[in-house]
């Protein structure tokens, strides 16, 4: 009987230590999925910034031909006005499959981007990444939709390499 009762009550202990290790798991992956969720104030503002977290999406996969199909999304998400620099930087883009040629341009686009985030226009909170060892360690920024360090400059060769500088807030 004394066994029976110690069995029931260890049983008792293990089920609630693992209910508390799942409700703990649950709650780890519901801040880490709060922390990593963009928020935007303006949709219609959105759009160009959105369509160019995406392409850096490809370019930290270090998929050449993903880059040059949202480039193109990119280009048609683009207001008039944008300069004319940035929009042959996107058609340098569109018109190589050169991953390294691509992500050079890219540096163009993410100078255009943080002038629009940082006048209040991209409708987004905005985070400024910053790569030191990009370019030959001459570095570079690039533009998140999120707090998470994914680097668009070396993909999987260093993908985490870089550091968050500032929050932008959106509008």
């Amino acid at each position: 009987m004394r066994t029976i009762v110690l069995s029931f009550v260890l049983g008792l202990f293990l089920m609630s230590c693992g209910g508390e290790k799942q409700s703990h798991q649950k709650h780890e992956a519901a801040k880490e999925e709060e922390k990593l969720t963009a928020v935007i104030y303006n949709a219609e503002k959105a759009k160009a910034p959105q369509a160019y977290m995406k392409l850096s999406e490809c370019l930290i996969a270090s998929n050449p031909t993903a880059a040059q199909t949202y480039a193109k999304r990119l280009k048609s998400a683009m207001p008039s006005e944008a300069a004319e620099e940035v929009n042959a930087s996107i058609d340098a883009i569109i018109n190589t499959d050169d991953l390294a040629a691509q992500r050079k341009s890219f540096e163009t686009v993410t100078a255009y981007f943080l002038e629009v985030a940082k006048k209040g226009e991209a409708g987004m909170d905005i985070y400024l990444v910053h790569c030191p060892m990009a370019f030959n360690n001459t570095g570079a920024n690039w533009l998140s939709a999120t707090n998470e360090v994914v680097n668009p400059y070396f993909g999987d060769e260093m993908l985490h390499c870089g550091r968050v500088m500032e929050t932008i807030k959106g509008k």
